[in-house]
C-alpha cells in the first residue's frame, strides 16, 4: 500500500483514489469493494442480516488483509474509526478528504443505499460526521477539503503531496 485515504461519507474518497491511482499508475484499492468480495453480497445486504458490530469485524479482517496489497487505498467512512491501531501500524500517508456539513448533507441527499443515512437521517448523521472528526484529525498527516474542488483537483493535490 502506497497511501491511504479516510473521510466521512461523501467527502470523495472512492472518486479521488481512483483518479489519484490513475495518475500514479498504481491500483485502486477500495475497502468496500474488498468486503463485498469477502462478504459475497453488498454491504447493505450484510446490514439487513447482520450488526453493525458484525460488519465491523469483517471490516477490520480485511483491512489487515489489505496491508499486502499494492495501491492506494480507500476506506470506508467507519474504518477509521474502529481501527484506529491498525491504521497507525500501516505506517503510510494517510489523507484526510473532509467537507463542509452543507456539502455532506448535499453530497448524500443525492446518493441512496447508504445504510447509516438510513439509519441517522441527514441531520443526524452530521451530528455522526463530528463524532467520527476528532479521530479522523487524529490519523490524518494531511487534511484537504473538497468543497469548491473537482475530484481531478483534489487528486492532482494529494499526487503533488505524495512527490515531496
Amino acid at each position: 500500500m502506497d497511501a491511504i485515504i479516510i473521510g466521512f461519507m461523501g467527502s470523495g474518497k472512492t472518486t479521488v483514489t481512483q483518479l489519484l491511482a490513475e495518475k500514479l499508475n498504481l491500483k485502486f484499492v477500495d475497502l468496500d469493494s474488498l468486503i463485498v468480495e469477502h462478504i459475497g453480497q453488498s454491504i447493505s445486504d450484510f446490514f439487513k442480516d447482520n450488526s453493525e458490530e458484525k460488519f465491523r469485524e469483517v471490516e477490520t479482517e480485511v483491512l489487515k488483509h489489505s496491508v499486502s496489497l499494492d495501491g492506494i487505498l480507500a476506506t470506508g467512512g467507519g474504518t477509521p474509526i474502529y481501527n484506529v491501531d491498525v491504521i497507525k501500524e500501516m505506517d503510510l500517508p494517510v489523507f484526510l478528504l473532509d467537507a463542509k456539513d452543507e456539502t455532506i448533507q448535499r453530497r448524500l441527499s443525492e446518493n441512496e443505499g447508504r445504510p447509516l443515512v438510513d439509519k441517522h437521517g441527514l441531520n443526524g448523521i452530521i451530528e455522526l460526521k463530528h463524532e467520527r472528526d476528532i479521530i479522523y484529525n487524529e490519523l490524518s498527516d494531511h487534511t484537504i477539503f473538497t468543497d469548491d474542488k473537482t475530484p481531478l483537483e483534489v487528486a492532482d493535490e494529494i499526487m503533488n503531496i505524495l512527490s515531496k
